[in-house]
């Protein structure tokens, strides 16, 4: 997991593995950081384009891509060099359930990778909404903040909300700091 997520928050959360959902379909929208004089501090979720997520639950443990769709070849599918999965995977480590979920995950691209609009934000976005909704939704937009943000880190070097959070939350955004 990564370093330096911090996931106390999510002691004493219950995930019931017996409800999980075998199957969520999820889009997150394409956003826009650079919004006037909030250079990096204001951004906003468009209706279209975006990433989709198709997430399958699967027996053995584990996090695997299946398939990228509409990046020319260009997103690795190794599961641990990827935004969405490795994201995923940080996630059902924080929960302490890892070893017991298996998911496959298939990525298509609906927008160009390095079009400013945001693309690893979606695609690590749709993952993480995703895994939350096939597992009961037991955490919440700010629950699931942190780990899009690593996934921004694991993609650019850097972890940032600017594109991730309008991602999130839809709407208009406003980055007040990076203590999340």
């Amino acid at each position: 997991m990564a370093n330096n997520l911090n996931v106390e928050y999510l002691k004493g959360k219950v995930i019931d593995l017996d409800k999980m959902l075998p199957e969520v379909r999820v889009f997150a929208p394409a956003t826009v950081a650079n919004m006037i004089c909030g250079f990096d501090i204001l951004g906003f979720a468009v209706e279209q384009p975006g990433d989709e997520v198709i997430m399958r639950r699967k027996e053995q443990p584990g996090v695997t891509i299946k398939q990228i769709t509409g990046d020319d070849g260009r997103l690795p599918l190794d599961p641990s060099k990827n935004t969405v999965s490795a994201c995923v995977q940080y996630l059902l480590q924080a929960l302490n359930i890892a070893s017991k979920v298996g998911v496959e995950i298939e990525l298509h691209k609906h927008m160009p990778i390095g079009s400013g609009l945001g693309s690893s934000a979606a695609s690590t976005v749709a993952g993480l909404f995703a895994i939350n909704v096939m597992l009961g939704s037991p955490l919440t937009k700010e629950e699931l903040l942190p780990f899009c943000v690593e996934g921004e880190r694991l993609a650019c070097g850097t972890g940032h909300a600017d594109n991730v959070a309008p991602a999130l939350y839809g709407g208009i955004t406003l980055i007040r700091g990076t203590n999340l």
